[in-house]
């Protein structure tokens, strides 16, 4: 399994790819890690005719994956802390190997 000081780098790495790719729309901010739990605050202006707010989420679960090949990111609650901002809790899994 992969340590925490390693899960704290590999969020810090997709948090700084998602604001390059993301900003002003959509800004990153890391909450809390734990080997099984990170938790992600977003705010912004947002797209909402780009896919709404789900999108956002689903890509930083993807840009995660840019920095590992052993584990992965699930949505888990979502709670909107205000009206241009709301926080993520992902779970962190084992990535499923393709054969």
């Amino acid at each position: 399994m992969i340590s925490q000081i390693e899960i704290e780098a590999i969020v810090r790495k997709t948090v700084l790819l998602y604001n390059r790719l993301n900003s002003p729309k959509a800004v990153a901010k890391s909450v809390l890690v734990l080997p099984e739990l990170v938790t992600i605050a977003f705010s912004g202006s947002f797209c909402y005719d780009c896919g709404g707010t789900l999108t956002y989420v689903e890509d930083f679960a993807r840009d995660f994956k840019i920095f590992n090949d052993s584990l992965e990111l699930t949505i888990g609650q979502t709670r909107q802390t205000s009206p241009r901002s709301f926080e993520v809790d992902y779970k962190v899994k084992a990535r499923q190997k393709t054969v």
